[in-house]
């Protein structure tokens, strides 16, 4: 039994009730985003490593991942990452984000989370679902052939072209349901495609998905951006 949860982005009370209703014995697939524009996204990680010392728990990595580490590594990505919420993620840390930009040792922040942030899978699949951030390429039949970007990016592309693809259901995350014309609370379902980010971080809730069953859990927001 598996349970896929979606984007976090820094929401933390939200994310620990979910967590408290969730069957105890299911293992719990995150789908990334779990830092950027939320108040808490040092404390999420930390709660969710935590997490992981209790219970089988899988952690995939996000674009928002992905734009930290870019910016980390070089500074031609820090603006991109500041402006799509990465300024939160700094301050999480305790960390001023304009001095940290003009500094040296920019990933001295991470040392405490670095095991963490490295070990994030791109994806996850089991003998029916295939669990991934942002979605899949329809036409790469192979997981192993997929472009990691795509794995990370992808969003019209993906979830407008759901009668292509015959494989295993795909449960993802990354496009806020809002954005696709749906409630904001309600999950994007197309064919075998199965979205899960309702905008938990822009006062709609937090979901996670039984992957067997279907059955939804979800969290309303702690408060509106």
């Amino acid at each position: 039994m598996a349970i896929a949860i979606g984007d976090i982005h820094g929401c933390l009370a939200p994310l620990q009730r979910l967590i408290e209703r969730l069957p105890p014995a299911a293992e719990l697939v995150f789908l990334g985003d779990y830092i950027d524009r939320g108040p808490a996204s040092a404390q999420v990680v930390q709660y969710l490593r935590r997490l992981s010392r209790e219970r089988p728990c899988r952690f995939l990595r996000g674009n928002h991942e992905q734009l930290m580490l870019d910016a980390v590594a070089s500074p031609a990505n820090i603006g991109w990452w500041l402006q799509n919420g990465g300024s939160a993620t700094l301050e999480s840390y305790g960390e001023r984000p304009t001095a940290w930009a003009s500094g040296e040792d920019r990933g001295a922040f991470l040392q405490p989370h670095a095991a963490f942030y490295a070990s994030l899978a791109l994806y996850h699949e089991d003998a029916q679902t295939i669990y991934v951030h942002a979605g899949i390429d329809p036409d790469v039949p192979r997981l192993a052939d997929q472009d990691p970007m795509t794995l990370l990016w992808i969003r019209e592309k993906f979830f407008r072209r759901a009668e292509r693809w015959q494989g295993k259901t795909v449960i993802f995350g990354h496009t806020p349901t809002l954005t696709m014309g749906l409630p904001m609370e309600q999950v994007f379902r197309s064919g075998r495609f199965i979205g899960i980010d309702t905008g938990c971080v822009y006062g709609g809730c937090l979901t996670a998905i039984d992957a067997d069953s279907g059955v939804l859990y979800q969290e309303p927001a702690a408060r509106r951006m």
